[in-house]
């Protein structure tokens, strides 16, 4: 919390006060640092996993749809849709948590036995069924491209309000702790000089006094 040096009693104690507190702050600042250097480790990371990841999902992706095209051709619209209504829409995925440096993120899977099954008529294009299986097999895939996408969103989120508070540290705080140090100090100096003017009058007068002759 910032600090402003007016409002600060000039006094030896709060000077002492001041500069420890100003230490300690520096090192949390420190630690904070660090944390924005892994921060940023964890995103460069997850990034590289999720582009590589991407890549091949949108591949079999592609592969899959080009499928269901030829096969909706094959078949014509309202085949399609006939086939594809006999799905029942059972799929469920389960949620979860995983922490990564103190950040947490949803997990997804897919619970198996809500997976429907291939109930397809017979006459059903071959193109259509062998899509329906690729995207079947894409399902855990797509969850975990879902699942690194949020977690690169999170730690993200996380860099940013540890640059805020970094910011806030190196801009507001240790200048003010800065200033409010350099005030004590520029009054107690003050008055040291005063102080030391006063003595050496005083110790002139105490002089004179000694050396004028007695009456």
């Amino acid at each position: 919390m910032a600090i402003d040096p007016r409002k600060v009693l000039p006094t030896k104690i709060n000077l002492i006060r001041l500069r420890r507190e100003y230490r300690m702050i520096k090192k949390i600042r420190d630690v904070i640092e660090e944390k924005r250097e892994v921060l940023l480790h964890y995103i460069r990371s997850a990034a590289e996993e999720y582009n590589r990841y991407q890549s091949e999902v949108f591949k079999l992706l592609e592969e899959a749809y080009s499928k269901y095209y030829i096969g909706a051709a094959d078949m014509g619209i309202d085949a399609t849709d006939a086939a594809a209504s006999m799905v029942p829409d059972t799929l469920r995925v389960r949620t979860g948590v995983m922490v990564v440096f103190a950040v947490k993120t949803p997990t997804y899977r897919v619970i198996e036995e809500t997976v429907p099954p291939l109930t397809l008529p017979p006459d059903v294009s071959p193109h259509f069924l062998e899509s329906a299986v690729k995207i079947r097999q894409l399902l855990p895939r797509l969850l975990k491209l879902a699942e690194l996408e949020e977690m690169i969103r999170r730690l993200i989120e996380e860099l940013r309000e540890t640059q805020r508070l970094i910011n806030a540290l190196d801009y507001v705080i240790l200048p003010s702790y800065e200033a409010a140090m350099k005030f004590i100090k520029t009054v107690l100096d003050e008055r040291m000089r005063e102080d030391f003017i006063r003595l050496k009058m005083i110790k002139k007068k105490l002089e004179e006094r000694a050396a004028a002759p007695a009456a």
